[in-house]
């Protein structure tokens, strides 16, 4: 029978101290990382589950209402960031909205969007301040609003046409 060497007791304790606070570093770790990771899954299926487009936000030209969309809210930096990524198709009655905290020159791009957009500028008096039309997917080209907008709202190419919303028509937010 091996006797413990009194000399081997600090390395022992050395190990199992590094062994426990390596456990726990790692307990730490994901216990912190559980909500970021259960986050990501929310983002990348926020555009997708239609539920989430459940804020209607109208175009009015004279106060005559002449779109309504529902829209779902980009309201933090990993939303705004994610976007539109990632769909095949959008309900044409759908779109995004992206707010911003002040007004500033924004600049979008379509980078892992599949589907072509139109981008409407809205300034801080909710009027239409630019519009940039038939966005091409992927692109990695940024679409500036040109002007300072406090937000963007994204919808289907060609919609802008063809439902003659323009530059200077006010929108509204619902709800």
């Amino acid at each position: 029978m091996k006797k413990n060497n009194p000399t081997n007791l600090p390395t022992n304790l050395v190990l199992n101290s590094v062994l426990a606070i390596s456990i726990c570093a790692v307990a730490i770790f994901i216990v912190l990382k559980a909500p970021q990771i259960l986050d990501k899954r929310e983002i990348r299926e926020f555009n997708r589950d239609l539920k989430n487009y459940n804020v209607k936000l109208q175009i009015l030209t004279d106060e005559k209402e002449i779109a309504e969309f529902k829209v779902v809210i980009a309201d933090n930096d990993y939303k705004k960031m994610y976007g539109l990524m990632n769909l095949d198709d959008l309900p044409s009655s759908h779109g995004m909205l992206f707010p911003f905290a002040t007004s500033r020159i924004v600049g979008m791009w379509m980078k892992n969007t599949r589907i072509p957009l139109d981008m409407i500028f809205i300034d801080a008096d909710n009027e239409i301040a630019s519009i940039a039309t038939d966005t091409i997917p992927y692109s990695l080209a940024i679409i500036s609003s040109q002007k300072e907008v406090k937000s963007v709202l994204e919808i289907n190419a060609g919609l802008t046409k063809k439902l003659g919303i323009r530059v200077g028509q006010r929108v509204r937010i619902l709800n």
